[in-house]
């Protein structure tokens, strides 16, 4: 216990310079300058080809990715276009200006300059904002400096560093959600100055995470509009919507292009590419689709792929939002209200609708993306007088936490099923993710 006490004093003392410079380090060495994965291998190729051709069609090359649809004879990537675009606007640059392509064969472990720099600022880019503005939080709620080891929590503690190395959309849309609330705190707490620009910002970050991960961004794309209708100003709600409009209205122009009408792929199963009958049956990581919702559910929170068995950090935030909901005098009652209810929402989308694991994962990254809004409860947990017992259990779960999500960083888009040779018997399957990766870990060495 001794050494767990020296520990905390010595992150206590941190300065957030330093902390912020270790965060750019770890960009900068952790980001990936290869297409490791189908997913984002999608992304890429419409990144080369809106650039290349000008156009997101992606018939030359579609047989490196199976996150595609084909309409029309053409076939495209599924992902939402958006982040693609961004994408794309930065690989123009290094094409045009710095003479750097994209890999001739996508999904093969080329080093490519192009992969690297487009993955650190769309993905490394975006995670040091959200640390920015996660400190910024910190600052504005008047939390002690001795909490900044929060920061460590959040950057370190959960799948944002899991899939720090990777191009993804998960990561990129919670930042920019978790933006948008803050913009909400300070105008609850009474800090902003501006009422206008401060819910237009809001609702202009809340859009473009919609726009990258639609269940979680549209979700709480409705959800802050009510915050600010009932709890903030009907009248100024307009603000809100007329920031908002514009990129929810570039995303439908961008999809009318690729399905046709202003809804996404997913609404199109017949788009679908599924001539590989096996990938169609089964899940992309060899699993069948979850029938038995309540094994399935189990699972997505706290088994093979649970959120808190791969972050087990957030057991604090969910015991921080149960508090603060029980006690209704709590001055953000209504914000974890807001919060909870759309994580509800979303776990019963998956749940539901969805039944599917993620595909090659690690851990359950459709949760990625509400995180820091669950992980901002934590907060304060910690700024209130804690027993020694307890102090001590965070620190042991935030290490363990932390050793977790370090293990993902090998291999994010972890294939999770692992064969068993039993003697005199037949090979047994286990599907996890954290197994998978420790496995080929071991094997590096």
């Amino acid at each position: 216990m001794r050494y767990l006490i020296e520990i905390k004093k010595i992150l206590n003392r941190l300065h957030p310079l330093p902390i912020f410079i270790f965060f750019i380090i770890l960009i900068i060495c952790v980001t990936n300058n290869s297409i490791n994965n189908v997913n984002p291998a999608s992304r890429f190729l419409t990144m080369e080809s809106l650039v290349e051709n000008g156009t997101f069609t992606i018939n030359e090359k579609h047989q490196y990715t199976c996150d595609k649809m084909f309409r029309d004879g053409n076939y495209y990537s599924s992902k939402p276009p958006v982040l693609s675009v961004a994408g794309a606007a930065i690989y123009y640059v290094l094409h045009n200006f710095f003479n750097l392509d994209l890999p001739d064969k996508p999904y093969i472990n080329t080093e490519n300059l192009s992969v690297y720099f487009i993955t650190l600022i769309l993905v490394g880019g975006t995670y040091l904002l959200l640390l920015f503005y996660f400190y910024k939080t910190l600052k504005l709620l008047k939390i002690k400096k001795e909490h900044q080891i929060l920061l460590l929590g959040l950057g370190c503690g959960t799948l944002y560093l899991s899939y720090l190395p990777t191009l993804n959309n998960h990561t990129v849309a919670g930042s920019l959600l978790f933006i948008g609330f803050y913009y909400l705190l300070k105008l609850k707490l009474g800090e902003a100055k501006d009422y206008k620009k401060n819910i237009a910002l809001c609702g202009f970050f809340a859009s473009l995470s919609a726009v990258i991960d639609l269940p979680t961004g549209l979700v709480f794309l409705a959800l802050f509009c009510v915050y600010i209708f009932f709890i903030i100003s009907k009248k100024q709600t307009v603000y809100y919507i007329l920031a908002a409009a514009p990129i929810i209205i570039i995303h439908l122009f961008l999809n009318l292009q690729i399905t046709g009408d202003f809804l996404p792929v997913q609404f199109h199963p017949e788009l679908g590419d599924y001539k590989n009958l096996i990938w169609n049956l089964l899940g992309s990581d060899g699993i069948p689709h979850q029938q038995n919702l309540l094994i399935y559910a189990f699972n997505i929170f706290f088994g093979a792929r649970g959120l808190l068995f791969f972050s087990p950090i957030l057991i604090f935030a969910f015991y921080s939002i149960y508090k603060t909901i029980k006690s209704r005098k709590n001055r953000f009652w209504k914000e974890a209200v807001l919060i909870l209810s759309g994580f509800i929402i979303i776990s019963l989308f998956y749940i539901i609708k969805v039944k599917d694991y993620a595909g090659c994962a690690y851990g359950f990254r459709w949760f990625i993306a509400v995180t820091p809004l669950l992980y901002f409860f934590i907060i304060f947990l910690l700024n209130k007088k804690m027993s020694f017992k307890f102090k001590n259990s965070f620190v042991i779960i935030l290490i363990v936490s932390i050793f977790i999500s370090t293990i993902g960083l090998c291999k994010p888009w972890s294939r999770s099923h692992i064969f068993i040779e039993i003697p005199n018997r037949s090979s047994v399957i286990i599907h996890s993710p954290l197994l998978s990766n420790l496995i080929f870990i071991f094997n590096k060495f």
